[in-house]
């Protein structure tokens, strides 16, 4: 928890530093250089890199049976399932992330966004033994998740 005192110094768990977000060697007795929230920065990008990942392998697999989807003998693969899987998790940890770090974080855009995601699990989850699946079902599990990316994109 970050707290401002008024002479311009901010405290917390990782200690203190002049509120511009680096402190320097001496600055504050018993402290050494600390560099404010870049630590929690590198965090976020690093749980943002991951959860593309995901939303990559869960597009891909979907993409690589387009043509199998026109046969009518798409199914859901190994790689659909672990990406839902990351960026259900990812995107979990990411909203903590935020909200540490005091950052404002939009609980409608998530909420709608982790509605898509728990229908695109679930059918993935259910459907994942089968050999065939549905177009129809298919084509949804596709359109929720192109849906899922143009909302996190687009809703500002």
């Amino acid at each position: 928890m970050r707290r401002f005192r008024a002479d311009g110094w901010r405290s917390g768990a990782m200690g203190a530093h002049i509120c511009s977000g680096m402190a320097g060697a001496g600055d504050w007795p018993g402290e050494g250089v600390w560099l404010g929230s870049g630590s929690m920065d590198v965090l976020i990008h690093l749980f943002v890199a991951l959860h593309i990942i995901g939303i990559a392998s869960l597009l891909g697999g979907f993409l690589t049976q387009m043509k199998a989807m026109g046969q009518g003998t798409a199914r859901f693969v190994p790689a659909m399932l672990h990406g839902a899987l990351t960026m259900l998790i990812t995107g979990a940890v990411l909203v903590g992330l935020n909200q540490a770090d005091d950052q404002p974080v939009n609980n409608i855009k998530i909420g709608v966004k982790l509605a898509l995601l728990v229908v695109i699990l679930g059918l993935v989850y259910v459907k994942r033994d089968e050999e065939r699946v549905e177009k129809g079902l298919f084509g949804l599990v596709g359109a929720l998740t192109t849906a899922n990316v143009f909302i996190a994109v687009l809703w500002t």
